[in-house]
């Protein structure tokens, strides 16, 4: 027992390792229940059809993309403590009603749309908060290297624990995880306060009569966080590469639980254990980040990095075969596991930290929003090719589109010899 104690301390030492275990708790809620609970309560207690499916999924993106924008503005005015200690108790009460209501498809609409919400302030909170505990890129770089670990072996455990309960109970069993994950992050939010420099950056503008995050209305502070994304040219290109990724990507959650029923044939627990195999690869993924240099973590790895995600998806969805699809959930899950740390460090190291909860929100906006539309159309063309070829070819298009941006990505290093662009500033924009 001492020696336990001895290692939680140690655990639990510093604010970065407190963050990246409440990031794991987070992820954890999520894994465990959207996909093997929401979406499987749907398709395998409800016998959901795949617009049925796709509406479910409609509404926790619009409302991961509505908690994201609020998120990013309350995170510049009270700091992501609060902002994230705050969601993560609202998102404990989101489980326990999810758990405890007689299964419905409007219950489930209900938990989808609370559940993005939920989701959208903790994704922002936690995805800027390595920006408020330091500002050298080493530190920035290892930081998110890993947090994205974490999210990484969350999705090998928290689909682990849906298909396990699965396995025993059922689907809807599996949102006991919330209250429980989510309450343990809160405590762990709560003890991990952000630097003194951040604060303290904060209060020299006030003193030298800048406009800075806590001036102006909500619209306003919200418009300056896309004047800023798009007036800046990598964050401008990294918000492309993400949003037309993401947008052919949009037709897997609409069909990904049917090809598991209908092309795979497999029962509801091995939408747990195929994610936890993605989990796998994302956290060997995350883990490669840190031997990576960080001059090097730049839009063309991302870019090369979102091949890999489109090669290993097409190998997922390309045969009936389950061995073979859990080859291509470990590819695929290298791809997305080093793409977040990456993309991480890109953005906080391109922004002044006045604006870095705002741009994460413009971000994770861009990011979410860009599924929506495929998820109206993707059913229709199933009509048509079938959920598999469907699911081919929009892995195809994702393969393409990274190409593009790889060729992209190499001129423009070739134009700026190096250079950076300047992190925008409040004086900037």
């Amino acid at each position: 027992m001492p020696s336990f104690l001895s290692s939680l301390r140690h655990l639990l030492s510093t604010p970065a390792r407190r963050l990246v275990l409440a990031n794991f708790l987070l992820v954890v809620c999520f894994t465990a229940t959207y996909f093997v609970g929401l979406i499987g309560c749907a398709t395998y207690q409800l016998g959901a059809d795949a617009l049925a499916v796709s509406a479910l999924v409609v509404l926790v993106n619009v409302t991961l993309v509505v908690g994201g924008a609020l998120a990013g503005v309350v995170t510049d005015r009270v700091g992501p403590l609060l902002t994230l200690a705050a969601s993560l108790v609202g998102f404990a009460l989101i489980g326990v009603f999810a758990l405890l209501m007689p299964l419905s498809y409007p219950m489930l609409a209900v938990v989808s749309a609370l559940e993005g919400l939920a989701d959208g302030f903790c994704g922002t909170a936690v995805s800027a908060y390595p920006r408020y505990l330091t500002d050298r890129p080493r530190e920035l770089k290892r930081m998110n290297s890993l947090c994205g670990t974490a999210v990484s072996a969350a999705v090998i455990v928290g689909p682990l624990i849906g298909g396990a309960v699965t396995t025993l109970s059922t689907n809807q069993t599996c949102f006991a995880t919330i209250p429980v994950a989510s309450l343990v992050a809160a405590a762990l939010v709560w003890a991990t306060p952000e630097a003194p420099g951040a604060a303290g950056e904060h209060r020299a503008d006030h003193a030298n009569g800048e406009k800075t995050a806590a001036h102006g209305g909500f619209w306003h502070q919200l418009a300056e966080g896309f004047h800023v994304t798009f007036s800046h040219r990598t964050l401008r290109a990294l918000f492309l590469l993400y949003f037309l990724g993401f947008f052919a990507y949009g037709a897997f959650d609409s069909l990904e639980s049917l090809f598991y029923r209908d092309v795979l044939r497999v029962g509801g627990e091995w939408m747990g254990w195929l994610s936890a195999c993605a989990g796998v690869g994302a956290t060997v993924g995350s883990l490669l980040v840190l031997r990576v240099s960080t001059k090097r973590l730049t839009l063309g790895t991302l870019s090369a990095l979102l091949l890999v995600t489109g090669v290993g998806s097409m190998i997922y969805v390309g045969t009936a075969n389950v061995a073979v699809a859990v080859v291509g959930q470990l590819v695929c899950g290298l791809g997305f596991g080093a793409m977040r740390p990456v993309k991480d460090t890109i953005l906080q190291r391109s922004c002044d930290v006045s604006y870095v909860g705002r741009v994460t929100s413009v971000m994770n906006a861009g990011t979410n929003s860009a599924g929506t539309l495929p998820l109206l159309v993707a059913p229709l063309v199933a009509s048509v090719l079938g959920v598999q070829g469907t699911l081919l070819a929009a892995s195809a298009i994702v393969a393409g589109l990274a190409l593009v941006f790889l060729q992209l990505a190499r001129r423009g290093d070739g134009k700026s010899a190096g250079g950076a662009d300047a992190a925008p500033s409040p004086k900037d924009s």
